[in-house]
């Protein structure tokens, strides 16, 4: 049984649109961090605005995380379908070589 390809293509797919939701995530806490500085004055804010800057730095994280794994999933995926088209030539001209032997020790009798 081979490696589907379309099948990884498609995951990695569904990463990207998780990747996208969370940068999305992060860029509306963003803009929920700028307008709670707009209304709410409060010594507090430094506290609310360290823990809203530490979460979008994990979102960022874990969105870049994302992005590489989907890539990579692809690209293994691709790497293992050319090593199995490789081993089935391989099998194939192993074949032929040995009909061709066959046919030729045939003849010789």
């Amino acid at each position: 049984m081979g490696v589907n390809v379309g099948q990884a293509q498609a995951q990695a797919n569904k990463l990207n649109y998780y990747v996208n939701t969370l940068r999305d995530t992060k860029h509306n806490l963003s803009l929920i961090k700028s307008n709670l500085n707009q209304v709410w004055q409060a010594d507090e804010m430094a506290f609310v605005n360290l823990a809203i800057d530490q979460i979008n730095t994990e979102i960022a994280e874990l969105s870049s995380h994302l992005d590489g794994l989907g890539n990579d999933i692809v690209a293994v995926a691709y790497e293992i379908k050319r090593e199995e088209e490789e081993r089935a030539a391989a099998a194939a001209r192993a074949a032929a070589a040995a009909a061709a032997a066959a046919r030729a020790s045939a003849q010789k009798k």
